[in-house]
């Protein structure tokens, strides 16, 4: 059955194989080229396209938030404040742009509304006692999902303003959890070495994976039930649920990967690291394809929805963030 399972993974005709991938216009396999770089007063720790729309998001370590936006001629900087003695710890964004949630080091979840060209305070949510890591929208924008350095995820109903539902698999910090499949399942990650697949409807704990001694730092979904993790020791590895086991694994990285990214409408990934590297595979032939070095650790990357644009964050040149274009040949 597991053979079966990999041909049909392998065999799947909505990708381009690699050979092709030079004259597909929407790839990072095509190697992009610097284009434009933001000036944010402090080091940004998490960046954030804004659903489908020409936004970026950033968050700093001063508790600035930041969105530029270039939909039009010139550059729109937008910036907000949270005016806290509690740490902003990560940012995401729903579909459709208008919102953005921010988490705190206090355990605080802050929904943020676009509103008269500035961004406010809508709703806040309290539930963790520890610092929360990172947060995620479900794919209809109802609920969100938040981990914690309290070994759980929570799930909030949007909606309401409300708690929704808790676990308490894990025992150690989350550091990432995320919907998958229609917010059917939960994918999440902890310190204590396992990735784990819940099921939201039973709420029981239906798959999981061993990194042991390693554990995952980040993880990204894709629809054909791909999950890929980047570790703290710096491996990339790809799970697929169907055949429940690694189905690729990669040792580009020489240090701690710190966010991983599916682009969306080709079989490329890419991750970021503390060893300054920027590395993008093909995982339709399982095989590394580039590097784009940096000056310092990156500490966060994104892709846009159409994969033209690609933001990466790391400490150098006066708090810039890059941005990176794709050209089509």
């Amino acid at each position: 059955m597991a053979t079966n399972i990999e041909c049909l993974k392998w065999n799947t005709t909505s990708f381009k194989p690699s050979s092709v991938l030079d004259q597909t216009v929407n790839t990072l396999a095509l190697k992009p080229s610097h284009w434009l770089n933001l000036k944010t007063k402090g080091h940004s720790i998490k960046l954030s396209y804004l659903g489908l729309t020409q936004k970026l998001a950033s968050l700093d370590d001063q508790n600035n938030l930041y969105v530029f936006d270039w939909s039009k001629a010139d550059l729109k900087t937008m910036k907000s404040k949270y005016e806290h003695n509690s740490k902003l710890t990560s940012l995401t964004s729903n579909t459709l742009g208008n919102q953005i949630v921010t988490c705190s080091d206090n355990g605080k979840i802050q929904i943020w509304n676009h509103k008269f060209s500035s961004w406010k305070i809508l709703t806040e949510f309290r539930g963790h006692y520890q610092c929360i890591r990172n947060v995620q929208y479900s794919t209809d924008n109802n609920y969100l999902i938040s981990c914690s350095n309290d070994k759980t995820f929570k799930i909030w109903n949007c909606q309401s303003n409300k708690f929704v539902a808790s676990n308490m698999f894990h025992r150690n910090w989350v550091n990432i959890a995320k919907f998958f499949k229609e917010d059917k399942l939960v994918i999440s990650c902890s310190r204590d070495s396992y990735v784990q697949v819940f099921d939201c409807c039973s709420g029981k704990c239906v798959a999981k994976f061993n990194l042991s001694p390693d554990f995952a730092e980040t993880l990204s979904l894709k629809e054909d039930f791909t999950i890929a993790v980047g570790t703290n020791q710096g491996s990339i590895q790809i799970f697929d649920l169907r055949a429940l086991k690694v189905v690729q694994k990669y040792n580009e990285h020489t240090s701690q990967v710190n966010c991983v990214g599916f682009q969306y409408k080709t079989p490329c990934l890419v991750s970021v690291s503390r060893d300054k590297k920027l590395n993008v595979y093909d995982t339709n032939e399982g095989r590394f394809l580039y590097s784009i070095d940096h000056f310092n650790e990156i500490r966060s990357m994104d892709i846009s929805s159409d994969d033209k644009l690609l933001a990466t964050a790391s400490f150098h040149f006066d708090n810039e963030i890059t941005l990176w274009k794709t050209e089509s040949l």
